[in-house]
């Protein structure tokens, strides 16, 4: 499955999309690296939000978006 990400920085609007590609079972990648793993440290701190228990990640189903309003960034994710 492929989650296109899409986090706006709530402290300065700056907006970060990208894609991560895998499944709740084995984990997701970005661009081949493991989403814990990822060397952007924007990027990074928005994957660690996304891996937390109860996050949408783990239960969305192709073609639904879900959202997360974090202290830092407010997060829709959309699954193809």
């Amino acid at each position: 499955m492929i989650l296109d990400v899409k986090a706006t920085n709530k402290i300065n609007g700056e907006v970060i999309s990208y894609k991560l590609e895998g499944d709740a079972d084995n984990g997701f990648l970005y661009e081949g690296t493991h989403m814990q793993e990822v060397a952007d440290n924007k990027i990074r701190e928005v994957n660690n939000n996304l891996i937390l228990l109860g996050s949408p990640i783990y239960t969305i189903k192709s073609g639904e978006t879900a959202a997360i309003d974090h202290m830092t960034f407010d997060i829709e994710i959309t699954a193809e």
